[in-house]
């Protein structure tokens, strides 16, 4: 995995002090691509905080977020990437999950992510960093 080369910052853990921005940071996310009720951000965020699965970049403040699922027969899932729309455009988010993924891979897992084809950018930004296509899905709501 290629970590995008200029982009000032670090990799670092979420921590408590950062639960307010997360739930907001994850409503942002939800409202901006799925339908999933943006309710459920603090739940998801009070879960995932202590497992230490959700993951910041940090550039002198906190400028964009990936999460990291725990290990399943040796495969860890990459998700919920976002930056907020002020700090976008500056290879924060490649970054991230490219740092993200190589540590991931550093402690012997493989990296899976699902992206919206839909979306040629973040698609451009997965491949550059070493993600492939392997397959297509559908995603079904029942109501």
């Amino acid at each position: 995995m290629g970590k995008p080369t200029g982009v000032k910052g670090h990799l670092r853990k979420a921590v408590l002090g950062d639960r307010e921005r997360l739930i907001d940071w994850v409503r942002r996310f939800y409202a901006d691509t799925t339908s999933v009720q943006e309710s459920e951000a603090e739940c998801l965020v009070d879960r995932r905080l202590p497992a230490g699965q959700l993951w910041l970049w940090d550039n002198a403040g906190v400028v964009s977020i990936a999460s990291r699922t725990v290990p399943v027969e040796g495969v860890v899932r990459v998700q919920l990437v976002y930056t907020p729309p002020e700090h976008r455009s500056k290879g924060y988010a490649s970054a991230c999950v490219a740092s993200l993924s190589k540590q991931i891979r550093d402690e012997g897992h493989r990296c899976i992510l699902y992206t919206d084809l839909g979306n040629p950018i973040s698609n451009a930004i997965y491949r550059r960093i070493g993600y492939y296509v392997v397959a297509e899905g559908i995603h079904y709501r029942f109501e």
